[in-house]
């Protein structure tokens, strides 16, 4: 079926769903391939209600509610670029090795004081992700912003075809998915993909001059837009006034007068994702005093840069993923902060292939350089550096409650940071909750 029929069906449902077990009334099912034959599914949506079924395989098309096409993946993928273009607004790129949801989050903050935004549902990032969030915008949507995620070359580009963005931002490029990309220089690469998107396609690029590599790769590119914090020549000049316990800032408006803007976000790495979101909201005529109220009402949640306080002691739950540059970025701001105890539980970094011994044992060289925090390591790879021997070394977040039980940590300011495969949450939640044990 051609993409223009498939779309007069798709108008006509509630919702695209990939997982028959969550369909409902009037949705139209996607027989995805997985680790089983996703057409064998196909019947379970319709009996839940689903109106149509795609699959890919005649012999399970029983009546006119399956929808034969070729390949359901590119089926999804070719509807999600069609939809994109019938809805015809403006859709942001988002990509970067740190602080991509933050900076969607706050960006769709921002220009939600004005438009009527859609943006990337949690981390629906992917080659599945991105047609479904393309898929999940509502009709009268009238700016969306669109999450970019990738783990190898060519992915950034296949999103961009898909997507097809008028405007895009890549956060930084840093030490993520090393193994994926095949090292520093592949994540350059593939992380560009967008602004070289956007250059053949005569797209508006937001950059940050501050960060390694961004300025080489826009270069002398017009149509662009550059922020800087460190006085670099730029479009957009910011001043950091305070990074902790929240951070604060300011710019100087073209008439003179000076904004600031509060946040309840801390740390040098969110300052560079709130100077993201107030360039683009300026571009897209957002008032100051507009930007200044949607950036000091985020409140970070789902274990991204959260700043708990739990009895004596504050919690910085950073522990919803982690790479070299996030981690070493996060301990750099704990160590510049003014607690008088502060303490790192550190899970392993996943997915750096042949980089991921080196990588470790940097992170273990920085904090024996910072010296102000107490290092809680946590899985195989930290056990492998060359750790003080003074240093606790845990396996898994299973042991965290107990060690935290014996420790009994107080007035401390606690960084929990790690992959998500880590689940480090899961070890410091007892703890945070007040069921952990504590000594009497």
């Amino acid at each position: 079926m051609e993409s223009n029929a498939l779309h007069a069906l798709f108008l006509n449902c509630q919702r695209v769903v990939i997982d028959s077990r969550q369909c409902q009334s009037g949705d139209l099912f996607f027989a995805l391939q997985g680790q089983v034959d996703g057409n064998r599914f196909a019947g379970d949506a319709l009996d839940r209600g689903a109106k149509y079924a795609v699959v890919d395989h005649e012999k399970w098309v029983v009546d006119d509610r399956y929808i034969l096409v070729s390949n359901v993946l590119t089926a999804l993928q070719d509807l999600a670029c069609y939809h994109r273009q019938y809805l015809g607004i403006p859709i942001l790129g988002l990509t970067g090795s740190n602080g991509k949801t933050t900076t969607k989050e706050l960006v769709a903050r921002v220009l939600s004081a004005i438009f009527r935004v859609y943006s990337t549902p949690g981390n629906y990032n992917n080659h599945i992700g991105v047609p479904l969030t393309l898929l999940g915008i509502p009709e009268q949507t009238e700016i969306a912003i669109v999450e970019m995620g990738a783990g190898a070359q060519g992915e950034i580009a296949e999103l961009c075809a898909i997507a097809r963005p008028d405007c895009g931002m890549i956060t930084n490029i840093g030490k993520a998915h090393l193994e994926g990309f095949g090292g520093l220089e592949g994540v350059r690469k593939g992380k560009s993909e967008l602004y070289q998107y956007l250059m053949a396609h005569n797209g508006l690029i937001f950059y940050n001059r501050d960060e390694p590599h961004l300025p080489d790769l826009v270069r002398d590119y017009l149509p662009s837009i550059s922020y800087s914090a460190e006085g670099r020549d730029a479009d957009m000049q910011y001043v950091l006034d305070q990074e902790d316990p929240r951070i604060q800032l300011h710019f100087q408006h073209a008439a003179g007068r000076i904004v600031g803007i509060h946040s309840s976000l801390y740390g040098v790495h969110n300052f560079k994702n709130i100077i993201a979101a107030v360039t683009i909201g300026r571009h897209f005529g957002v008032g100051d005093v507009l930007i200044c109220e949607a950036i000091a009402s985020y409140i970070p949640d789902n274990n991204r840069s959260q700043r708990i306080v739990s009895g004596t002691n504050t919690w910085v739950m950073d522990a919803y993923n982690a790479n070299p540059t996030s981690m070493a970025m996060a301990l750099r701001s704990l160590d510049r902060s003014e607690a008088e105890d502060k303490m790192a539980i550190l899970g392993d970094m996943l997915e750096l292939g042949q980089d991921a011994a080196r990588e470790h044992q940097a992170i273990i060289d920085l904090l024996k350089a910072l010296g102000s925090i107490e290092p809680v390591l946590v899985g195989q790879s930290f056990a492998g550096t060359d750790y003080p021997t003074n240093w606790p070394a845990l396996q898994s977040a299973t042991e965290v409650t107990d060690w935290l039980t014996q420790r009994d940590p107080q007035h401390t300011t606690i960084l929990v940071k790690g992959s998500r495969g880590m689940a480090l949450e899961k070890g410091v939640a007892p703890w945070i909750s007040g069921t952990g044990t504590e000594p009497a």
